[in-house]
């Protein structure tokens, strides 16, 4: 019923210097501020407002202060942190949510001079350590919302709320119950007998504080441990013992060790379901690694390459020269990704040529002039993203863009007169002889066509509207019409013949004026 458990320590003399602790529990990194940051589009540096609520936390580490100094509420309630700490760069912080950690003494909030409300519900600042986190925030001159019930302190010392609203005369509430002008005048003189009352209770608090340790340390049993000369050391442990006395206690102390192993655990839950999920998830790329070696690979291909290199756009990225913006520099604009990380951009300025190493893929150009290498600064629009190098020219009239125009129409014009004067000599007998072909072709057609006998072809002729009139008349009398068709004679024939047929039959054709 034992089982071994094993773990590596380093010894000198037998006594344990440092042993290597497995922990489980979550960090604060930037992968997690980015997941957080959703609201903010990602963007953690200008991140005002960020929630880290339920992360099973033991810490604050340096990345959240140094990261994101421009918060102004940050949540941190439901973890175990057990020390205010790394909160020194936050200086326009507003709101700290604290609730239900481990925090036991108030620090850290000597910056944090705007801090308006701060939120310690359910913690383990007890009587030892309230004088001093109380006078921590004296100088929280713009403190005015403050919340500390169940803490130890609140929970064991009526007098907890006179205490504090006369040490800090700027809250206007304390765990939510407004402060009056009555009781601050009542907190004020109750002061010092308040301050006699406290370091006696304080006192009883560190008393019983070491007694209770000295206890628990004399009940733990002494483990069986066996150190070899490799600095491993196997400890027995008796797993039914264990059970039966985890079984036993059906209540848990609601303390700071008691809180962090059910985290703990929680944790240790949490991760195995996040394997089990990821098993089959897709391999997560690193891409700052990939930009790494991406960069070092490139670089060292050109150095080798330095007198033969070549314009490469692997990317398919949309490029933009500029010389007329700005007089005597170079700008050349790339229109990357509005969210690219600019830790995947690397950019190298040469006198000739730039080349750059975007999300690991090349965008290489030759310079339309030299350039001050030096001198040369690279820029990311805000609106579209877009990267910006700037590179003054050696010569600030060199190459520019007018110039060059002027060049290429110059050559174009003496290449058109050139052209004009050469061919003139060369085409001369060309179009002769073309002419004299032309003209026997000429020749050799209209002999062609005199031999050939003339024909007369008569189109049919569209009837005037008189003609239609005159043709529906002598229709409808009776009298035969000959065919429409014909020349301008036979026409007017037609037209005299039908007026005398109508005449002789008796129709009237006085509205009928002829052509």
């Amino acid at each position: 019923k034992h089982f071994a458990k094993l773990y590596c320590a380093f010894t000198v003399k037998t006594k344990p210097l440092f042993s290597l602790i497995l922990s489980n529990m979550p960090l604060i990194t930037r992968d997690l501020l980015r997941k957080r940051a959703e609201h903010n589009e990602g963007m953690i540096s200008t991140l005002e407002e960020i929630s880290l609520h339920q992360e099973e936390l033991e810490s604050i580490n340096e990345v959240l202060g140094m990261t994101c100094r421009k918060l102004k509420i940050l949540y941190l309630q439901n973890n175990i942190i057990s020390k205010m700490e790394n909160l020194f760069h936050m200086k326009d912080l507003v709101y700290l949510n604290l609730a239900l950690n481990n925090v036991t003494k108030i620090e850290g909030l000597h910056n944090c001079e705007f801090l308006g409300k701060l939120d310690l519900t359910v913690n383990f600042i007890d009587l030892d350590e309230l004088k001093d986190s109380i006078d921590h925030l004296q100088s929280r001159t713009n403190l005015h919302d403050l919340y500390m019930m169940g803490n130890p302190s609140e929970h064991n010392w009526p007098n907890f709320k006179h205490y504090v609203i006369a040490k800090l005369p700027q809250l206007q509430n304390l765990d939510g119950t407004e402060i009056t002008r009555s009781m601050q005048i009542q907190a004020r003189q109750k002061l010092p007998a308040l301050e006699i009352e406290l370091e006696k209770l304080a006192s009883a608090v560190r008393t019983e504080k070491r007694a209770k340790a000295i206890i628990t340390e004399q009940a733990k049993p002494a483990p069986s441990v066996t150190t070899y000369a490799n600095g491993v050391t196997i400890e027995d442990v008796d797993e039914e013992a264990e059970g039966s006395n985890d079984q036993s206690q059906e209540m848990t102390d609601n303390t700071p060790e008691t809180r962090v192993r059910i985290y703990q655990e929680l944790a240790q839950q949490k991760k195995e379901k996040e394997d089990r999920a990821n098993v089959n998830a897709p391999k997560k790329r690193n891409y700052e690694k990939e930009q790494e070696e991406s960069i070092k690979a490139i670089r060292d291909k050109e150095a080798e390459e330095a007198g033969d290199i070549k314009q490469k756009n692997e990317g398919g990225w949309e490029f933009y020269w500029d010389e007329e913006t700005r007089p005597g520099m170079v700008v050349l604009e790339v229109r990357v990704q509005k969210f690219l990380d600019s830790s995947l951009i690397d950019v190298d300025v040469h006198p000739t040529y730039v080349s750059m190493v975007i999300k690991s893929k090349v965008l290489r150009l030759r310079l339309p002039a030299e350039v001050k290498v030096s001198e040369s600064k690279c820029q990311r629009a805000k609106v579209n993203g877009a990267l910006l190098i700037i590179m003054p020219k050696l010569d600030s009239k060199a190459n520019a863009i007018s110039i060059r125009g002027d060049q290429r129409a110059a050559q174009r014009a003496a290449t058109t007169s050139g052209g004009a004067a050469g061919g003139a000599t060369a085409a001369g007998p060309a179009r002769t002889i073309a002419s004299s072909q032309q003209r026997a072709g000429a020749v050799n057609a209209s002999a062609s066509s005199a031999a050939q006998p003339q024909r007369t072809v008569l189109k049919p002729k569209k009837l005037s509207l008189q003609e239609q009139m005159m043709q529906e008349a002598l229709q409808s009398a009776g009298v035969d019409t000959p065919s429409a068709s014909g020349t301008e004679t036979r026409s007017n024939s037609l037209l005299d013949a039908s007026i005398g047929a109508a005449s002789r039959v008796g129709v009237n054709v006085s509205n009928i004026v002829p052509r």
